[in-house]
């Protein structure tokens, strides 16, 4: 009787094997499909056959927490340059060229040396000032875009890791009320780790197991994002993130990884600083002609007025040519000791004294411009050099999670020759038992 039960037993234990092969070669091109294996051991007692003690993905956490992890640098890098990329564009492009504006400037000054009293010539100060303003209206209005742009980005992501964060959570619960009542979890662990595969490209993860089929995933700054069946919500506000656990908020930095990291990053030590820069640049060139002009006389003999007018508050949205000057208002014209602690004109209409002073004002009043693309351009050749190591590390982490988790057609064919000449063979062994079994009744 043994016998039978044994082949039983076998035949069973192959019946189940060649299922699990069935279905690793079903879930073959499944992304984050991990190939299933039987396990058998021998059943209790003398010649009891064979039982299959569970049937239970082959995976490795350490791999996974190596694609969890390149995943979110890869990101990271990739909303970080997406952003220094266009920066880097605008201020480089020939048509919106700092140099070239106050190039213009200072070519329209040197051309009203010869006839200072030229209504053309002056009339060439304020158009080419003017185009300095266009400009710089237009590095604004890019600017301000991309803040606008970069805000709804980290909007967008907010919602989506909300939504990712509360799936993570609802398999948690749903594995570990399975896993209590001892039934199969495979395909549900499967899609928690392609869920946390996605969430790592937002936020970088931190991923514990605490044995009781749930995973606590945390961001890297250590605000909590899932624990047990709980979830967090990411919030946004500007170019501020937080997270929600329990009534709590845990701001999120920069040094958080993936692509929400990349882009509070690139706000904090790219768009902002420039914008600074540029302002400052702007303010010193504004300052500088506005004092010179101060310094000498117009056409009517009146001290020289300024020829920019902007908000410090907001000196690129702001900056423009003064409305109320005409041509015959910028004062060319050079100024003496009136003798008494005041200053007179130098000369009459044909006087260039204080041209020369402008001229002077707007020498190298762009330094810090060309020092600005060449910072960004170094920048993002390093970020670009980042993306690259950072894709390759990835698709290592990926194939070496492959080798162990993913299936391997090849593999599973030999695995299906075996366990059907197993099925075949405890067959085999339940006929021969059964004949035997006839025998014995027939010799009584």
């Amino acid at each position: 009787m043994s016998m039978l039960l044994n082949g039983v037993s076998g035949l069973n234990a192959a019946n189940s094997a060649l299922n699990v092969v069935g279905q690793n070669v079903a879930n073959a091109a499944v992304k984050g499909y991990s190939r299933q294996t039987v396990y058998l051991e021998t059943a209790a007692g003398g010649l009891n056959g064979v039982k299959v003690v569970k049937v239970d993905r082959i995976v490795n956490e350490f791999l996974n927490d190596d694609i969890w992890r390149t995943g979110s640098d890869l990101n990271y890098y990739q909303g970080f340059h997406s952003y220094l990329g266009y920066l880097e564009e605008i201020l480089g492009t020939e048509s919106l060229n700092l140099n070239d504006a106050v190039a213009g400037i200072n070519a329209a000054f040197n051309a009203a040396m010869s006839a200072p009293d030229s209504n053309a010539y002056r009339q060439q100060v304020l158009s080419s000032s003017q185009a300095l303003v266009q400009d710089l209206s237009q590095i604004n209005g890019a600017l301000s875009d991309q803040q606008d742009k970069l805000s709804k980005e980290l909007s967008n992501l907010a919602d989506n890791s909300t939504a990712l964060l509360q799936q993570v959570a609802e398999l948690n619960s749903k594995i570990s009320k399975a896993q209590a009542l001892g039934q199969a979890t495979a395909e549900l662990a499967d899609a928690r780790e392609v869920l946390i595969s996605e969430l790592a490209g937002f936020i970088g993860v931190d991923v514990l197991d605490p044995g009781d089929g749930t995973l606590t995933v945390s961001s890297k700054n250590g605000a909590p994002l899932v624990v047990g069946s709980k979830a967090s919500e990411v919030h946004v506000s500007g170019t501020n993130v937080h997270v929600s656990f329990n009534g709590l908020d845990f701001p999120l930095n920069e040094f958080i990884g993936g692509r929400i990291g990349g882009l509070l990053n690139v706000d904090a030590t790219v768009l902002q600083p420039a914008r600074l820069q540029l302002e400052q640049i702007v303010t010193n060139i504004a300052d500088s002609v506005n004092t010179a002009l101060s310094e000498g006389f117009d056409l009517n003999g009146q001290p020289g007025e300024p020829l920019f007018q902007y908000n410090p508050a907001d000196v690129l949205g702001t900056i423009r040519v003064n409305d109320s000057l005409q041509p015959d208002d910028l004062a060319f014209i050079g100024r003496v000791d009136d003798g008494f602690g005041g200053w007179i004109p130098a000369g009459g209409r044909g006087d260039n004294g204080n041209i020369a002073n402008l001229v002077s004002s707007l020498q190298g009043g762009t330094a810090g411009y060309d020092t600005l693309i060449g910072d960004l351009a170094i920048q993002s050749k390093q970020v670009q050099s980042s993306i690259k190591t950072a894709q390759l590390l990835n698709q290592n982490a990926v194939a070496a999670r492959d080798n162990v988790s993913g299936v391997n057609l090849d593999e599973e064919a030999a695995n299906l020759m075996y366990y059907q000449q197993l099925y075949d063979a405890n067959a085999r062994v339940i006929s021969t038992a059964d004949q035997l079994f006839k025998t014995l009744i027939n010799i009584f």
